[in-house]
């Protein structure tokens, strides 16, 4: 039961959103370069935003598009949960 109430979850917002752009890139951070990948995305009600998905390796991280702080943060942040173990 609790992965379906997640899974009509997603198939329910997927119907809400469209991606209408995808546009790859890199962000360097420290002395590292990483693989983005930004999407653009449309509501039903004709309103856009984006978000950026970064790959670290074999895991990705995810960020406001166009907001180098929050991207730094979301990198900070696995880097260190990765290192708390």
């Amino acid at each position: 039961m609790r992965f379906i109430l997640p899974l009509i979850a997603t198939f329910a917002l997927s119907a809400c959103v469209t991606t209408i752009a995808e546009e790859r890139g890199t962000i360097t951070f420290g002395l590292e370069t990483y693989d983005t990948v930004t999407r653009t995305f449309q509501r039903e009600d004709g309103s856009t935003y984006a978000r950026t998905t970064i790959r670290l390796g074999a895991e990705r991280v995810s960020c406001r598009a166009n907001d180098p702080v929050d991207c730094r943060a979301a990198i900070n942040q696995r880097q260190f949960s990765r290192s708390a173990f």
